[in-house]
């Protein structure tokens, strides 16, 4: 969550916290914000549209990042007549709204109020908690499969020190390269956002039936990409 958002004067809460909101569907918390989406959101949003995950990846996120396409006007793609058309299956950032979540490497974790969207219409109170208003929203799915996602991640950032340390005469222009796949493309690291794609590669390897159960799906990409990005022990470069 990016701390340009939060609201100066806001405590850090966390679950115990007293806290309420009362969405009154005005939409204007839909506009001007980049909503990123993790895997097991992009695979929530491919199914309800009826698409594969790489499907989904290439018609409704922008090219340089996991980001939730917008429209010329900063609105949400996925916004028509100040209702959101994938509201079942909307991203953790649009379910925990107007509070931002921050989980640090140790798994500690803490909310805090963000900035109003202009003339927005919903209204804020303490006459609940952090957890219960988290539990109206659906969103605890969403923290577990966030908090899996970011265990890998960090990971593999340590995988990638222990490359990096190893290969000091690596090329800046080859890290770009790694990195990106160049100008108005997609970068490489996308393709592990692809879970069917990474998930219908594994079985085939492993010459077994693919899961249809969301939590099996994310299960086996975790280990996909776990054996991609992270080289066993002894073995890197």
């Amino acid at each position: 969550m990016d701390n340009a958002l939060v609201c100066e004067s806001s405590p850090v809460l966390n679950r115990a916290s007293a806290f309420s909101y009362t969405c009154r569907a005005c939409g204007r918390c839909c506009h001007n914000k980049r909503i990123q989406a993790n895997p097991y959101e992009i695979l929530r949003l491919a199914r309800n549209r009826s698409l594969s995950t790489g499907e989904f990846i290439q018609i409704f996120l922008e090219v340089n990042g996991p980001y939730l396409r917008i429209r010329d006007d900063g609105a949400c793609f996925f916004l028509a007549d100040s209702r959101c058309a994938v509201h079942p299956d909307r991203p953790l950032a649009c379910r925990t709204y107007p509070l931002g979540r921050w989980v640090d490497g140790r798994g500690r974790e803490t909310f805090r109020e963000l900035k109003s969207a202009p003339q927005r219409e919903g209204v804020r109170g303490q006459t609940g908690t952090v957890d219960a208003f988290l539990d109206e929203q659906g969103a605890h799915p969403h923290m577990d499969a966030a908090n899996r996602y970011q265990a890998i991640f960090y990971r593999i950032f340590e995988a990638l020190q222990r490359i990096i340390r190893n290969d000091a005469d690596l090329p800046e222009e080859t890290r770009d390269t790694v990195a990106a796949g160049g100008p108005g493309r997609r970068p490489d690291i996308m393709k592990w956002l692809d879970v069917d794609g990474m998930v219908s590669a594994a079985c085939q390897n492993r010459n077994t039936s693919v899961p249809v159960e969301m939590d099996q799906l994310v299960t086996l990409h975790i280990a996909s990409v776990e054996e991609l990005a992270i080289p066993p022990k002894g073995e890197e470069p």
